[in-house]
């Protein structure tokens, strides 16, 4: 409609050569044409962010991902006039990648997971999303640590700690990794390693509520493997190790039975009578079923110690288990009981 006026003036202009003026309406024209095909790209650029606004709200965002991509390229490609359009196909776009990323997370899809996850912080970073790419931090590292430990069940422990260390790379504070690292350095056997793992989820998790489930699961991890170490050290007639292991065992978790059991087991061996009765004793006061074995434990004690009163009175209270004779022997021909 603009086309009338410009062409009435261009042909009342006498001046005008006839050469210059069918160059300036062609000129015209291509203007026209272009702002036309412009419009309708910008048209069909929103038809297309519509479109995977749906495919979002049906939380199909794989498919959203592919329809927000086709809108911003279109953006990209109108330019200036497309801004507004732009920094709202990049919004969702980001949320898409985001969502994406978790849905393939949850099928257990990591590594196109952690694409997705990748492209969401990549975006969010570039447009100031704060909130996605601090999100995006957290699920990139947790879906590492989780793969790291899906690694450890299939023994392949190297393996599994460079996707610990990735984790850590991009998250230093992923108390996921952390725990994950005790895990796998509980399978290679390395103690020390383990709790300085376990002691890094302990340090990170003290300030964190939310981390309350993982705390108690480092700390059940850490006290029953050096438990069961203190154990396996007593049966290679390592008493001292043991104590050890077992004394570590105890900065992790409430003693139990077992742990003064074996204590006194360890110190019985090392003929530390006194710290072997304590310990004894202990284990008492936690056990609730079977006592004879801590009993015989005790009388033995109490006979390297001399105090043969004592050793007779919980030599008899031996009734079951394996060393009901050696007790009665310990009675009869050793003590002398009466």
């Amino acid at each position: 409609m603009y086309l009338a006026p410009i062409f009435k003036k261009l042909i009342k202009n006498k001046n005008l050569d006839m050469k210059v003026m069918k160059k300036s309406l062609l000129i015209l024209g291509m203007v026209l044409f272009a702002t036309g095909i412009f419009a309708q790209t910008l048209v069909e650029a929103g038809e297309k962010y519509n479109a995977a606004n749906e495919k979002y709200k049906a939380k199909d965002y794989a498919g959203a991902v592919q329809l927000y991509q086709e809108a911003l390229s279109m953006c990209k490609e109108i330019g200036g006039s497309a801004a507004d359009l732009q920094t709202n196909v990049e919004k969702q776009l980001t949320n898409a990648y985001f969502r994406n990323g978790l849905t393939l997370y949850k099928k257990k899809k990591f590594d196109k997971s952690i694409e997705q996850l990748e492209k969401a912080k990549k975006i969010a970073s570039e447009t100031g999303n704060s909130s996605i790419e601090k999100k995006a931090v957290i699920y990139i590292a947790r879906v590492y640590s989780t793969k790291g430990n899906v690694l450890v069940k299939q023994k392949k422990i190297d393996e599994a700690f460079a996707q610990y260390d990735k984790a850590l790379a991009i998250k230093p504070n992923c108390i996921n990794a952390y725990l994950g690292k005790a895990l796998a350095y509980k399978e290679k056997d390395d103690m020390t390693q383990m709790m300085s793992s376990v002691d890094k989820v302990l340090e990170l998790g003290a300030s964190n509520p939310k981390a309350a489930k993982k705390v108690a699961k480092a700390k059940r991890l850490a006290f029953l493997t050096l438990k069961s170490r203190g154990a396996s050290e007593l049966q290679k007639e390592h008493p001292s190790k043991a104590i050890q292991f077992l004394s570590n065992a105890q900065k992790y978790g409430k003693s139990d039975a077992d742990i003064y059991y074996y204590t006194a087991l360890a110190d019985l061996k090392l003929k530390k009578w006194d710290e072997a009765i304590t310990s004894a004793k202990k284990a008492l006061e936690f056990n609730s079923d079977e006592k004879s074995d801590i009993y015989f434990t005790l009388a033995e004690a109490y006979a390297g110690k001399g105090d043969t009163a004592n050793a007779c009175k919980y030599y008899k209270l031996v009734k079951k288990g394996a060393n009901v004779e050696a007790a009665k022997y310990q009675i009869n021909q050793v003590l002398k009981c009466k």
